[in-house]
């Protein structure tokens, strides 16, 4: 990384202190979230079929247990009583450095694809990751988020299928995946494959079962 790269990155991060206050997730995390819920809600209508078999107890989702506390890689935003976590609350009300980030990794991830062979991919990995990196400084680093958290996944597809296993339709699910964005951004796109492919699975695990009933 060259000397122009570095210092909008270290810009970046220096910004994000100083900001007023803004949310982590903001509004257009909100929609995101709402969206992606929606999305889930037609994956729901494409597996009706293993959803009844849930309802009735037949089978059950694949669903991985979390580890206590901080020792995974993924940090659940609720507590063990379905409570959003404080740094999921500060997520949506704190003071952020989120907007400043993704302004500064823009810029650096322009200059990136400018100037190297398959920059622009790299520059949209650098992109996501400077949000993440604005958002965890604004909400207190992630010690802060490890110390407030009761639960948490190594791999991000199990978070998804615990989280809406835990908490879909719940009136704080929204929100808790707004804020869970804010810090892991990749969430965006693979939440609602995440829980797609739960019910795929679910589905051929269910068409075993009627084989070996017959």
């Amino acid at each position: 990384m060259n000397l122009s790269l570095r210092y909008l990155a270290v810009a970046a991060l220096s910004a994000a202190l100083t900001l007023p206050q803004v949310a982590v997730a903001d509004v257009a995390d909100l929609v995101r979230a709402q969206r992606i819920l929606v999305g889930v809600g037609k994956v729901l209508d494409k597996y009706d079929d293993v959803q009844r078999l849930l309802d009735s107890g037949e089978i059950e989702l694949n669903v991985a247990e979390p580890k206590a506390g901080s020792a995974g890689k993924f940090m659940l935003p609720f507590d063990d009583e379905g409570v959003l976590t404080p740094w999921a609350e500060k997520a949506l009300s704190a003071s952020a450095g989120s907007a400043v980030g993704a302004a500064a990794g823009g810029k650096a991830a322009e200059a990136l694809a400018a100037k190297v062979p398959f920059g622009g991919l790299a520059g949209g990995l650098m992109k996501r990751k400077s949000k993440e990196t604005g958002a965890v400084l604004a909400i207190g680093g992630w010690d802060y988020i490890k110390s407030n958290t009761a639960a948490s996944f190594n791999k991000l597809q199990d978070y998804s299928v615990y989280l809406h296993s835990q908490y879909n339709g719940t009136p704080d699910y929204e929100q808790a995946l707004a804020a869970a964005m804010a810090i892991y951004p990749k969430l965006a796109t693979s939440h609602q494959k995440s829980v797609d492919r739960a019910y795929k699975d679910a589905r051929k695990r269910a068409k075993k079962l009627r084989k070996q009933k017959k």
